[in-house]
């Protein structure tokens, strides 16, 4: 088995995990709400019941306030519209949080993600959509804690499932990025030589490779496919 088969692998283990912790965390929260609300009813005083269901649902507000915060703060979010800040375009709930964003040429678009912009947060959850924005693709935020640009771009890979497999040649000396998922630019055709995955950090051409990239607690990790 090859490195990338390797990785595909891994990735996939770990978004299946994710989802089905998410679905146990929320099934559970619902048990336990159902056995919280089942219990009062056995009490015979109107007033014990009363009492006791009140408890329950503080309970059960307490247990829930993170998934409710999470998904309030992705139904209310606004699009930063700061030229100048690297985090320009992406959604206001990943202010301070570091994001990685694929941009694919059209004819190389996958389906899905052939129109517009979509915005995915990091545990796979697609939120938003920016039909204006110039380029088609994705940007998967609100990381945080990676430092160097390889790990922080597996993390957003892993995040989507299969959808920006990652294949690559390591050289020893550095990582060429071949496709992007299932995007390889050398396949394309037209007025140039040749075509490749660019690397962009923080709206910058990045002097370094991927797996020399270190990061700021903000940082935005950008490809798009250049030519020469």
């Amino acid at each position: 088995m090859n490195n990338n088969t390797m990785m595909e692998n891994i990735r996939i283990d770990n978004v299946l995990n994710s989802k089905c912790t998410l679905m146990s965390e929320t099934i559970g929260l619902l048990v336990l709400f159902s056995i919280m609300t089942a219990i009062p009813m056995t009490s015979t005083d109107q007033q014990t019941r009363l009492k006791m269901l009140s408890v329950s649902w503080v309970v059960f507000v307490v247990l829930s306030f993170n998934s409710i915060t999470v998904e309030w703060g992705r139904m209310t979010a606004d699009l930063v519209d700061e030229e100048d800040d690297p985090h320009f375009g992406l959604p206001d709930l990943w202010d301070g949080k570091q994001v990685v964003c694929v941009h694919f040429p059209q004819d190389l678009a996958q389906e899905g993600y052939d129109k517009g912009r979509k915005h995915i947060d990091n545990d796979g959850t697609q939120f938003m959509t920016d039909n204006d924005w110039n380029e088609t693709g994705a940007c998967i935020g609100g990381f945080s804690g990676f430092n160097n640009g390889w790990a922080l771009f597996n993390a957003a890979a892993n995040s989507t499932g299969s959808d920006f497999n990652i294949e690559y040649t390591d050289f020893g000396w550095g990582i060429m990025i071949d496709s992007i998922g299932g995007a390889n630019p050398s396949t394309m055709t037209g007025d140039f030589q040749g075509a490749y995955w660019s690397l962009y950090h923080n709206g910058a051409l990045s002097s370094v490779g991927i797996a020399d990239l270190t990061l700021d607690d903000d940082s935005v990790i950008t490809w798009r496919v250049d030519t020469w």
